[in-house]
């Protein structure tokens, strides 16, 4: 799908979203789905009265439904999707349930009852089945989503259909690693729509309509692509207003989200004595990027509090010598820091480790600072 007519869908969509802001009467969700991603929801969740009308390539209308629980809170979003996923009589048009995190990731599927999944030769879904097909879904970087339709099947060698008079491509390789078995028109539309195309819509329709309101349930969600996708939208100036939630993600993270959070966050919080103390308190949680990020952010700290440094020498022998040295430096720009007790006691003890590889390190900075 090209950018202009993506573009097209998502004003089609918000245009729907303005017309039709109602659906009938609201349902409860009583039962957890076949698959999820992560932990399900522990609330009493229910169809609200709002719902996203979307349509897509093919022209089929999806709707999307805002779930909430007791108190009308967003909880998550979810559609009964049913549309077809083959060009020959191989496979039937495909009825499954998908459900979004207020991000719009991919949370979980469930069946229809009385429609079950099929594959080639109407053979039904088994469980390696399903379990492929989250899988599937649960990867937002699967190769899928850089392929098209045409280029699903290796167009020299064939497979027959031994129940109806038909033949297709035999899948390629790299595509049958991570589509399931006998299913690949069926695993390619489902996580386009699950992945480009109803998520779009639903980041969109949160960002314009819903951020405010959720900003508490997003800051402090327990689902970390939900806090990224919020550290995302709002602007870096409001970061402040965060500090304790900031550093739960930043313990929560990828060290890719992680990272990223770590880079908006502004200059004036790296400042801040109490918000470095944090960061330092999950130093052990940070990857070798994140930490090289804060030591360097620390090098323009008018003020390190001396268990800002002792908490980040608890790991100090899991440093590289590079960062060994950036956080030497930083103790140099805090002299007073080396009277403190618990610091000090760090130090010496990494000078006596026979088996620390950088103790010589140690032994001359201290000598240099007796």
């Amino acid at each position: 799908m090209g950018t202009a007519q993506y573009i097209l869908i998502q004003k089609i969509s918000l245009l729907l979203i303005t017309l039709f802001p109602l659906v009938s009467a609201a349902t409860t969700c009583d039962t957890i789905p076949l698959k999820v991603n992560g932990n399900w929801t522990d609330k009493n969740i229910r169809h609200s009265e709002h719902t996203i009308l979307f349509e897509d390539t093919l022209g089929i209308v999806h709707h999307i439904s805002l779930m909430v629980d007791n108190d009308n809170i967003p909880e998550l979003f979810t559609s009964h999707i049913e549309t077809p996923v083959c060009s020959d009589s191989l496979c039937n048009l495909m009825n499954i349930r998908i459900y979004w995190t207020l991000s719009g990731n991919y949370l979980g599927f469930d069946t229809i009852p009385g429609k079950p999944l099929t594959k080639n030769d109407h053979l039904n879904f088994n469980g390696e089945d399903f379990q492929q097909l989250h899988r599937l879904l649960c990867d937002e970087q699967s190769i899928l989503r850089r392929r098209h339709k045409d280029d699903l099947f290796d167009k020299e060698a064939t497979r027959v259909s031994q129940v109806v008079d038909a033949v297709t491509g035999a899948t390629s390789k790299e595509v049958k690693e991570v589509t399931v078995d006998g299913a690949v028109y069926s695993s390619y539309t489902i996580y386009h729509l699950v992945h480009s195309q109803l998520s779009g819509v639903i980041k969109r329709y949160v960002t314009d309509s819903l951020l405010t309101l959720l900003d508490k349930r997003l800051s402090t969600s327990d689902r970390v692509d939900e806090r990224i996708f919020f550290w995302q939208q709002i602007p870096a100036a409001r970061f402040p207003q965060y500090q304790k939630e900031i550093t739960e993600t930043i313990e929560m993270a990828s060290p890719k989200d992680r990272l990223f959070v770590m880079k908006k966050t502004p200059g004036e919080m790296w400042a801040n004595p109490d918000f470095i103390v944090r960061i330092a308190g999950i130093g052990e949680q940070l990857d070798v990027y994140s930490l090289s990020h804060f030591l360097s952010q620390l090098k323009s700290t008018p003020t390190i509090p001396a268990a800002c440094l002792s908490l980040l020498g608890n790991q100090m022998k899991s440093f590289s010598q590079n960062q060994l040295n950036t956080y030497l430096s930083l103790i140099e720009k805090t002299p007073a820091s080396l009277q403190h007790k618990t610091l000090l006691e760090i130090l010496q003890n990494a000078e006596a480790d026979t088996q620390y590889k950088y103790r010589t390190i140690i032994g001359a900075f201290l000598k240099n600072h007796r």
